[in-house]
C-alpha cells in the first residue's frame, strides 16, 4: 500500500505514553479542508488508510484499448510506394503517442482517434515482395506502451507488355495498273510494324520527286491501311514505287515497287462472215398433173437470210401469157428460213400452165434466181397445150393477160376464169404474210 506524506501544516502532539487522544476526529475546517486524525500511537486509522488507497486508485491513468484498421487491406508493390496506405487507430485518449514500425513516424492524438497515411515504405517496388506485410503500431500513455499488430496485402505489379520493335512494311494490292484503272481508283496500300497509334506518312514516290503524300494513324497494333491516289493530271506509264515513314520512330519502310501500264484498246472482235442465202427449188420439173395438186406443186426454199427480215418472192412465165406472174413477201424464221410452195389452180385443165417459169428470191441485200419448168402429162385432160401455153380452148378475159391477180388460194378459185390459168402459192411459213400486188394487163409485160 502506497503511504502519503502528511502535509506540513499538520502537527502531531505526542505526549508521551498517554494512552488518550490528544487530537480530536477529523473535521472540515473553514476552508473545505479535513483535518486526518492519527491515533495515539501516531499510526493513521484503518479508515483513513482506506480513504487514501481509493483516490490513489481514482488517480491511476486508464488501461489502453486501442484498436487498429487498415485501408486499403490490399495494395500493388508501386502503390504502396505512392499513394500509400491509410491507418486509423481508435479508442486512444488525447496525448497519446502513436508509432508505427514501417516509417517510425510519431503522430500524437488530439482526441479518441488518430488516421495517417503511410507511403514510400522503399524506394524500390520490387524491394516488397508480394504477400502479408505485418508491422505494429504503438501506442504510447504515459508509462502505458502497447503495441498492436496489422497486416496489408502486397500484390505483384502486373507485368507491362513489351513494346513492340518497330520494324515497318508496305504492301500493294497489285503490282501492276493500269493509266485509266489508277486515276478511277488508285491503290490499295497496307503495312505493319509502325509505332502502336503513331502517325505514319506513306508517300507515293516517282523518279523526281513524290506524286503524292498522305498521313494516316497505325491502330494499337502497328498496322495502316490507305489508298495512294494518282495526281489530277493522271501518271504516265512507267515504274513507280511507295513507301511510308514511322513519325514516332523515323523508321522508314521499305519501298514497295509496281508499274503503270498504257491502256489496252479493245480490238474489233472478228466476226464470222454470214453465210450467203440460197435458193432451193424442188422439183425443178414437174407434171403438169402434179402441179395442179395442192399439195404438191413446186417448193421454192431459201436459207442464211436475217432472221424475221422479208423474203421476196417472184415467179414468171417464161412464155405463157396464159398464166400472170406471181409477187408475195414472206417474213424468215428465227434460223433465217422461209419456204413457199407454188401450184395451179385450174386442175380442170392442168396443160394451161405448160412451160418455164422464172424465180427469182430477194432477202436484204442478196438476190437468187432459180427456174422450174411445168412438162407436159399425156394422162391429164382437157385440150392439147404447147409449151408456150396457147390453146385453143382457153380464153382471155379481153385485157390479154389470161387470168387474175395472184396470188390466191385453192378454195378462193376453183375454176378458171374466162379461161385463164391461174398460179397460186400456198404451204408458207407460219410467218408468211399474203400481200396482193398488181401484175402488168398488157401480156407483152409479164
Amino acid at each position: 500500500m502506497k503511504k502519503l506524506a502528511l502535509a506540513p501544516a499538520v502537527a502531531l502532539a505526542i505526549t508521551g505514553l498517554a494512552a488518550s487522544p490528544v487530537m480530536a476526529a477529523p473535521t472540515a475546517d473553514a476552508f473545505g479542508q479535513t483535518n486526518i486524525q492519527v491515533s495515539q500511537n501516531g499510526n493513521k486509522s484503518d479508515d483513513t488508510e482506506a480513504a487514501e488507497d481509493a483516490a490513489n486508485e481514482g488517480a491511476e491513468a486508464q488501461a489502453i484499448e486501442a484498436s487498429v484498421a487498415v485501408s486499403p487491406k490490399e495494395i500493388t508493390q508501386t502503390d504502396l510506394l505512392d499513394p500509400g496506405f491509410t491507418v486509423t487507430v481508435t479508442g486512444l485518449e488525447a496525448g497519446d503517442v502513436v508509432t508505427d514500425s514501417l516509417t517510425n513516424e510519431k503522430v500524437t492524438a488530439e482526441g479518441d482517434s488518430v488516421e495517417f497515411n503511410i507511403h514510400n515504405v522503399s524506394g524500390d517496388p520490387t524491394a516488397i515482395d508480394p504477400g502479408p506485410l505485418n508491422f505494429t503500431i504503438a501506442v504510447n500513455r504515459g508509462e502505458e506502451n502497447e503495441e498492436i499488430p496489422a497486416q496489408v496485402e502486397v500484390i505483384a505489379d502486373a507485368e507491362e507488355p513489351e513494346a513492340p520493335v518497330v520494324d515497318p512494311k508496305v504492301s500493294l494490292n497489285t503490282e501492276k495498273i493500269s493509266v485509266s484503272d489508277f486515276g478511277k481508283d488508285g491503290l490499295e496500300v497496307t503495312g505493319e510494324g509502325f509505332t502502336p497509334g503513331s502517325t505514319v506518312n506513306v508517300m507515293g514516290n516517282a523518279t523526281q520527286s513524290p506524286f503524292f503524300q498522305d498521313e494516316v494513324k497505325a491502330d494499337d497494333n502497328g498496322k495502316i491501311s490507305t489508298t495512294v491516289e494518282a495526281p489530277e493530271d493522271g501518271l504516265e506509264p512507267g515504274d513507280y514505287s511507295v513507301s511510308a515513314v514511322d513519325a514516332e520512330s523515323e523508321e522508314v519502310s521499305n519501298s514497295a515497287t509496281f508499274t503503270v501500264t498504257e491502256d489496252e484498246t479493245e480490238e474489233p472482235k472478228p466476226t464470222t462472215p454470214a453465210a450467203e442465202a440460197n435458193l432451193t427449188v424442188s422439183p425443178e420439173t414437174i407434171d403438169a398433173a402434179d402441179f395442179v395438186v395442192e399439195n404438191k406443186g413446186v417448193t421454192l426454199a431459201v436459207e442464211n437470210c436475217e432472221p424475221g427480215s422479208d423474203v421476196h418472192y417472184v415467179v414468171t412465165p417464161e412464155s405463157n401469157s396464159n398464166v400472170t406472174a406471181y409477187d408475195n413477201t414472206v417474213k424468215a424464221d428465227d434460223e433465217g428460213k422461209a419456204s413457199v410452195n407454188v401450184y395451179g389452180t385450174s386442175a380442170n385443165d392442168a396443160t394451161a400452165y405448160l412451160g418455164d417459169y422464172d424465180v427469182t428470191v430477194t432477202c436484204g441485200d442478196d438476190e437468187m434466181t432459180g427456174a422450174f419448168t411445168v412438162s407436159d402429162d399425156a394422162s391429164a385432160g382437157g385440150s392439147d397445150g404447147n409449151e408456150d401455153g396457147n390453146d385453143d380452148g382457153g380464153g382471155d378475159d379481153g385485157n390479154g393477160n389470161g387470168g387474175g391477180d395472184l396470188p390466191r388460194t385453192g378454195t378462193e378459185l376453183t375454176g378458171l376464169v374466162g379461161g385463164a390459168a391461174l398460179l397460186l402459192i400456198g404451204g408458207a411459213a407460219v410467218t408468211m404474210t399474203m400481200r396482193r400486188k398488181k401484175v402488168a394487163q398488157d401480156p407483152s409485160e409479164v
